[in-house]
């Protein structure tokens, strides 16, 4: 190594002393020298020239020094390889010794340096063992051994570092060198173009004038790309020393893991000796095995060390490594097999469940289908249930106004129809608990309206018929979950055989099976609201017919009184005139006519008040009817806008319920390329331990 710096130290200032020497035999160096005086470039130059020759033989001083240095330390280490060739060494340590070795001849310096440069560590293991192992080796000889090692490695530090800087000395005073003498060009240049300006001195040139200027250009932009080129070469070296610097770095890091990897090595071996070799499984262990790297050759002296029992002096056992790693090679064997089986396993579970959440779902929708088949067989049922009870009652009510009516003499009928109207009244709405369940009578309105709405009910009823329907008992065996597994009974029989063209039409099946039943319960859904708007509209009906009957009933009532109060009239107007046309008519008759005219005045103003009170209960009867039809029309309104929201949101649900599903397939699809991964890998790791076991057989 100081060999090779020596050389680039020499080449660096040939280098130097040629760009001198060119810097001196330009053409516009003798222009200089015959303008400016002489006396002041000779010293500047000679000034110059001998701190470089100064620098220059400190450094060949110092090379020299250290070559005589490096002269006497090989020496010293050629003497002591002769010692240590004379002992007796053991068989094994004598092929690794070989590179250890160094030959005495000083002509071969760079190879020397190398080798003792790279080996001194091992040169230092390497005697150490050799002294441990000769019995009543000499300890003189080991010290001076170790300070021939120690002032050589403190020797060859010292001379990099000095090396190092005076090869940073050497380019900056060479930089600095070259900056001066462009600089003092550049001003002499000027200085004479001054001087030829002000004296108007003019030297014939070789080279035209447009040439001439060229030239100069082009001095100017190479000294300027001299100059980037400088700037970039400075930077390129600062990179290049941390570049060095990170390579360092980088080799002490990997001599550390070296390192650690040699002991984890050491300390795996040790704990797989100590283990058992048959081991259950892997699970058993699982740092057992942290690495699957082979262990070197057999029969060195590194696994010596690492196996527990050993003697340096006993042969080493290839056996027990390659026991050890046929047990470990078993056992990875034997849990990969176990992995295997319960992939399988798990992939047969799998494609069973699938098949069983299909059916499941079906069964689902089928239950849930019929479900809403019985609760609307159970509403028509309840609705049934009221008519009839609402036709006993009636049949009853009639029967004891039949009976009443037998029983009972004529006279007392107002009496009867009163007490029946007002029982009837009573028993409409009896309290809950009371044992007022006595039929009851009615008057024939009453009747005849109640059996107008129970024959409507039952028409209604009659229609709604149709679209009940009762669901039928399925199979014996079809639906029926198993006590051990909580699935359907027939499907692990049946789920081994689905193929996937199957299954895909069983999906498309459930799909299409989904969308058709949320279309029925939109359907009826409508139904309902339809059937909601019919009965409000019958029931706008029949308000509308009791109002005209009620209308029809007063005009025959206001024609009636005013015929009676016209004949009532013509009868005062006629005795009016037969007082007048008779005068000996006796006074008392007069006297009962006045009466029978104010009796008669009576009643006109009490018919009128009787008019009146039921004009006021139409008025406030039209009014509530068309109060009543506002808050009908609102709440039809209302209830659409609740079934617009509920249709909306089941959609909603629906899509996220099939977003759902969708994923879950993917997830399916995803673990079953990964399980497909797994073993992919556990293959690869396979054959790389077969691999591995191989080259440790090997």
């Amino acid at each position: 190594m100081c060999c090779s710096s020596h050389a680039a130290l020499s080449e660096e200032r040939r280098r130097h002393s040629n760009h001198t020497g060119a810097l001196v035999e330009s053409p516009f160096i003798h222009r200089l020298g015959r303008t400016l005086p002489e006396t002041r470039s000779d010293e500047s130059w000679s000034v110059k020239f001998q701190q470089s020759s100064d620098s220059l033989v400190s450094v060949d001083s110092e090379l020299a020094q250290c070559e005589t240095e490096v002269n006497t330390l090989l020496k010293i280490i050629s003497d002591l390889s002769r010692k240590m060739d004379s002992l007796q060494i053991p068989r094994e340590m004598k092929t690794p010794e070989s590179p250890v070795r160094v030959s005495g001849s000083v002509p071969q310096q760079g190879s020397i340096l190398t080798v003792v440069d790279a080996g001194t560590a091992s040169v230092e293991s390497k005697t150490k063992n050799i002294c441990r192992d000769s019995e009543g080796g000499s300890s003189e000889l080991w010290k001076e051994l170790q300070k021939v090692l120690s002032a050589l490695e403190d020797s060859s530090g010292q001379g990099r570092n000095m090396l190092r800087l005076q090869t940073q000395n050497a380019e900056s005073i060479r930089a600095k060198h070259l900056s001066a003498a462009r600089e003092s060009w550049v001003q002499a240049t000027q200085v004479l173009e001054e001087m030829e300006r002000d004296l108007g001195i003019s030297y014939p040139s070789a080279l035209p004038p447009d040439e001439r200027r060229q030239f100069q250009r082009d001095v100017l932009s190479l000294y300027k790309h001299n100059q980037d080129l400088n700037a970039s070469l400075k930077s390129r070296q600062g990179e290049l020393v941390g570049a060095e610097r990170m390579l360092m770095d980088l080799e002490d890091e990997k001599k550390w893991l070296q390192e650690k990897v040699v002991d984890l090595k050491r300390k795996w071996l040790y704990g797989v000796s100590r283990s058992p070799s048959g081991s259950p499984s892997l699970s058993s262990s699982p740092t057992s095995s942290p690495s699957f790297s082979s262990p070197p050759y057999p029969g060195s002296p590194l696994l010596s060390r690492k196996l527990p029992g050993f003697r340096p002096d006993s042969p080493p056992s290839p056996c027990t490594v390659d026991s050890v790693l046929q047990a470990e090679i078993d056992k990875l064997q034997r849990c990969l097999e176990r992995l295997k089986a319960r992939n399988e396993r798990l992939n047969a579970a799998l494609v069973k469940r699938k098949g069983e959440s299909e059916q499941l779902s079906m069964s689902l929708s089928r239950q849930e289908a019929d479900s809403s088949a019985l609760h609307m067989a159970l509403a028509y049922c309840e609705e049934c249930e009221e008519a009839y009870r609402d036709l006993l009652c009636l049949c009853g009510a009639r029967k004891k106004q039949n009976a009443e009516t037998i029983s009972t003499p004529q006279p007392d009928l107002a009496k009867s129809a009163d007490k029946n109207l007002y029982k009837g009244e009573a028993s409409s709405s009896p309290p809950e608990g009371t044992a007022e369940t006595r039929p009851y009578s009615l008057s024939e309105k009453e009747f005849e309206d109640k059996a107008g709405v129970i024959l409507q009910r039952i028409s209604r009823l009659k229609q709604d018929r149709a679209a009940v329907c009762i669901p039928q008992q399925g199979e014996a065996g079809e639906g029926k979950i198993s006590p051990d597994t909580g699935t359907l009974a027939g499907v692990r029989g049946r789920a081994s055989s689905l193929s996937k063209n199957t299954k895909e039409e069983k999906a498309a099946l459930l799909y299409e099976l989904v969308t058709v039943r949320e279309e029925m319960s939109e359907m009826r859904g409508n139904l309902r609201l339809l059937e909601k708007e019919r009965r409000c509209l019958d029931l706008a009906l029949m308000v509308q017919s009791t109002q005209d009957s009620a209308g029809a009933l007063i005009l025959d009532s206001l024609r009636d009184e005013l015929g009676e109060r016209r004949a009532t009239q013509q009868r005062i107007a006629e005795n009016l005139a037969k007082l007048e046309d008779g005068g000996g008519i006796p006074g008392p008759r007069n006297h009962s006519i006045l009466r029978e005219l104010q009796a008669t005045l009576q009643r006109e103003q009490s018919l009128r008040k009787r008019v009146a009170a039921l004009r006021e209960s139409l008025d406030s009867a039209l009014t509530d009817s068309t109060t009543q039809r506002r808050i009908n029309r609102e709440e039809i309104a209302r209830l659409s806008r609740y079934y617009n929201k509920v249709t909306s949101t089941s959609r909603n649900s629906r899509k996220k319920h099939q977003e759902q599903l969708w994923r879950l397939e993917k997830q399916i699809a995803v673990m079953g390329e990964r399980h497909a991964k797994e073993e992919a890998e556990l293959s690869a790791t396979l054959e790389a331990m077969e691999w591995r076991r191989e080259e440790t057989i090997l």
